[in-house]
């Protein structure tokens, strides 16, 4: 049933995107059938995901879904999530080396500079 959370960890957005859903969700969810719920095995498909605000409701709140499609024009952005899917261990060092290595730093000056280095690195190369 819609609503329950069936001992779950409830996954949230993990980027903040401009143009977000997530404070509109109760508006779209009025918009869905009245049967949503019931329907078997149902396909989400997610044209313009962002930071997926309303794709990880929709799969936190109902169990039916049992498939998902996402899609976006940002390129690095869908290249996230499949790393995200296919290789989340891979994700998972590469993020504990940078937080290791930042919180090695002594002063703020230097982690604010390793920061703007970062994303300098993010920003101007194909990753």
């Amino acid at each position: 049933m819609a609503g329950e959370q069936h001992n779950k960890t409830v996954a949230k957005p993990f980027v903040k995107w401009a143009g977000g859903k997530g404070s509109l969700i109760s508006q779209l969810i009025e918009n869905l059938p009245q049967d949503f719920a019931e329907q078997p095995n149902v396909t989400y498909i997610e044209p313009f995901v962002g930071g997926g605000a309303m794709l990880f409701y929709m799969l936190t709140h109902y169990p039916n879904i049992k498939r998902a499609v996402i899609n976006d024009v940002n390129e690095d952005l869908i290249n996230c999530y499949l790393l995200i899917k296919n290789d989340p261990e891979k994700l998972i060092a590469s993020l504990r080396e940078i937080k290791e290595e930042y919180y090695r730093l002594a002063t703020i000056e230097t982690k604010s500079h390793y920061y703007s280095q970062m994303r300098e690195k993010y920003n101007n190369e194909e990753l």
